[in-house]
C-alpha cells in the first residue's frame, strides 16, 4: 500500500475517533439543538439546519460517496456533489453513531483497495482538478472543518471540548 495512503488511513481513522470523543461529551438532548437559528446557519442547499447530528450525517454521507466514486471515475472525469438520500435516511433514523462506525469501517476497508493509479489519476470535483489522493485529503479537511463546527456547539452548550493534540497516541502516523 502507498505510504501516503497508509498515513492517510491512520490520520483519518484518528479524526473519526476524535469526532466520537466529541460526541461522547455532548448531551444527547443537544444533538438536534441549534444555538443560533437564523438564515446564515446553513451550508448551501444540502445542509439547511445545522445541528451536531446533521453535521455527522452530512459528513458520513460525503465520505461514503467520495470513497465509492474515486475508484470508478475515469481519469479526468467529474465526481458529482455527494447526494445519497438513502444513506442519509438510514443514518438519521437509526442509531446514527453505530451506523457511522459501521460505515467508517467499510470506508477504511475500501480505502485499503485503492491502487497507485487510482490515487494519482486526475478527477474533477466542484470545478477543480484533484488527484484521487488529493480528493481524499479534501475529504479529511471536510470532516475536520465540521468537527470545528461541533466544537463550537459543545462550547456553546457549556461543555469543554477534548484537547486536539492530546486525543491521539504519541506517534500519529
Amino acid at each position: 500500500m502507498n505510504s501516503e495512503l497508509s498515513r492517510f488511513i491512520v490520520l483519518f481513522d484518528r479524526l473519526v475517533q476524535y469526532t466520537e470523543a466529541w460526541l461522547d461529551k455532548m448531551d444527547p438532548a443537544k444533538l438536534e439543538w441549534m444555538p443560533v437559528d437564523n438564515p446564515s446557519m446553513r451550508f448551501g442547499d444540502r445542509v439547511g439546519r445545522i445541528t451536531v447530528k446533521g453535521l455527522i450525517v452530512h459528513t458520513i454521507v460525503g465520505e461514503r460517496y467520495w470513497i465509492r466514486h474515486i475508484q470508478p471515475c475515469p481519469p479526468g472525469g467529474e465526481i458529482a456533489i455527494p447526494r445519497d438520500p438513502e444513506t442519509a435516511r438510514r443514518v438519521s433514523e437509526g442509531d446514527f453513531r453505530a451506523e457511522a462506525k459501521r460505515l467508517h469501517a467499510e470506508n477504511v476497508a475500501m480505502l485499503r483497495t485503492f491502487t497507485e493509479a487510482e490515487l494519482a489519476k486526475p478527477v474533477k470535483f466542484v470545478g477543480r482538478e484533484w488527484t484521487g489522493m488529493g480528493l481524499l485529503w479534501g475529504m479529511y479537511a471536510h470532516r475536520a472543518f465540521h468537527v470545528g463546527n461541533i466544537d463550537i456547539y459543545l462550547r456553546q452548550s457549556d461543555v469543554i471540548a477534548p484537547e486536539f493534540f492530546e486525543f491521539n497516541p504519541v506517534q500519529m502516523a
